[in-house]
């Protein structure tokens, strides 16, 4: 694994939220065993809580764009630990509303990849948290 490797993994990971891939295709960016994503609306562990989640994600937000706007790596024996800094940018409808609405906003999550033969870009999520704080060097992080 490589940082490089890293950022195209995650920027793939994005553009697949973004153009709401099938869900089968952005469920191979993720670990089948083992799997933990924390979300502030919930915890995805498998397929069909995956599943619920983007389900309901990719028919409230349209007009996606996730943007890398920082990586930083740290290199384990057989897997990177990883934190992102995405800005995000989104719209949604709540209807009888006149106007769609837009958010724009930075957002910190951490991660936890390793190797995996799952999908072309050779790495999965094994661990991603949406609710992490603020970005912060640490000591041993690579930046990008």
């Amino acid at each position: 694994m490589t940082v490089d490797q890293i950022k195209r993994f995650a920027e793939a990971w994005y553009l697949a939220l973004d153009q709401h891939a099938p869900v089968e295709h952005c469920h191979g960016f993720l670990a089948e065993h083992g799997l933990r994503m924390r979300f502030p609306d919930g915890d995805i562990r498998d397929f069909d809580s995956f599943k619920r989640w983007y389900d309901r994600v990719t028919h409230l937000f349209f007009d996606e764009n996730h943007i890398v706007q920082e990586l930083a790596v740290t290199f384990r024996e057989d897997e990177a630990d990883v934190r992102i800094v995405v800005g995000w940018q989104a719209s949604w409808f709540e209807p009888p509303a006149a106007k769609s609405k837009r958010v724009s906003l930075d957002a910190t999550q951490g991660w936890r990849v390793r190797p995996s033969s799952r999908n072309a870009h050779g790495l999965e999520i094994v661990s991603y948290d949406a609710t992490v704080e603020p970005f912060q060097y640490a000591p041993g992080f690579a930046r990008l």
